[in-house]
């Protein structure tokens, strides 16, 4: 298997602003300080939420939308280079008050408390090519 090494660029802790969507945010600070390629960590609590879930067998996303608080029992994901810009994937286990669990792709994600810790990646970018396959916008086989 080949894979590829890459530095540390910078490294960004910040706290995102209540009520925007964690998504949106995450877009607005990575164009602010040109991060096209990284991954990031996010902890805190929505106010609202919506996963996805890909349906393998049809290749369509089923979505859920959680309409009360949630933490965020983990969050992760990546940004990555697409055509001429770049994509954010993130992906979230949440938590309601009941202890019910939701996970899958986070779609939009109303904030209630998020801090993020966001890390640039340095080197040849993993670019994301649409999949002749499954018609997702994936990093290339290696």
């Amino acid at each position: 298997m080949h894979s590829t090494s890459y530095k540390h660029g910078q490294s960004f802790l910040f706290r995102l602003p209540p009520g925007e969507d964690l998504l949106v945010g995450l877009y607005r600070v990575c164009r602010e300080y040109n991060v096209k390629f990284g991954m990031f960590q996010v902890t805190g609590s929505v106010r609202s939420a919506t996963v996805g879930h890909l349906d393998c067998e049809n290749g369509n996303l089923q979505s859920q939308v959680l309409e009360r608080g949630q933490n965020l029992v983990t969050c992760s994901g990546n940004v990555s280079p697409q055509g001429d810009s770049f994509a954010i994937r993130a992906y979230a286990v949440l938590s309601d008050a009941q202890g019910q669990i939701a996970a899958g792709e986070l779609l939009a994600g109303e904030v209630h408390v998020a801090e993020v810790f966001l890390q640039e990646l340095k080197g040849k970018p993993q670019v994301r090519e649409q999949d002749p396959e499954t018609g997702l916008w994936l990093w290339p086989v290696v």
